[in-house]
């Protein structure tokens, strides 16, 4: 069960685990913590938290919010073809790096890039250009990734100079794109 504690240190409400409430609005500035399912906890009662139960539970809030921002971009590729994606870049770099693969091999022969011959032999793609665009991709991927990861970690950061949970509270998150939020 989750509960949200507000800052008061009051419950102001409850929660089964599997609802997500990440983006509720009315719980900005509250922590969201998980206790066994079968506690009594009741909407007004006092709950007391350690600076460290706050901090994990601040820490889950920005590990969801990188998700939140991050899962959409990734959910526009289906879990199979995410899958596929290991072997497309070290078959890409091997490409990139040695030209002569292109050429398809003699039979008998282990294909060096069997994914990419694959997939440009669906897509029509050259498979230069398309290593180079999956080479491309994965390093805009890990930019954009990094970009969050930094901002999850300055956060935590801050976290851990906390004394108080007021202070924990008090720590604003802020998690966002590139040239679209923090």
């Amino acid at each position: 069960m989750k509960i949200v504690l507000a800052a008061d240190g009051f419950v102001s409400a409850t929660h089964d685990d599997s609802q997500d409430i990440s983006g509720v609005s009315d719980y900005v500035g509250c922590l969201v913590l998980s206790v066994p399912n079968g506690t009594a906890v009741e909407v007004g009662q006092v709950w007391l938290v350690t600076v460290a139960e706050a901090q994990a539970a601040r820490v889950a809030e920005a590990a969801a919010a990188c998700d939140a921002i991050l899962a959409p971009l990734a959910a526009r590729f289906g879990a199979y073809e995410r899958d596929t994606w290991p072997a497309q870049l070290a078959e890409a770099r091997a490409l990139l790096a040695d030209p002569a693969l292109a050429t398809p091999p003699q039979a008998g022969q282990v294909d060096a890039i069997p994914t990419i011959r694959t997939i440009t032999a669906v897509t029509g793609e050259d498979l230069g250009a398309f290593a180079a665009a999956v080479v491309k991709n994965n390093d805009d991927w890990l930019r954009l990734t990094a970009h969050v990861a930094g901002q999850r970690q300055v956060f935590v950061a801050r976290l851990k100079d906390c004394a108080t949970v007021a202070d924990v509270l008090a720590v604003p998150l802020a998690i966002g794109l590139p040239g679209v939020g923090p």
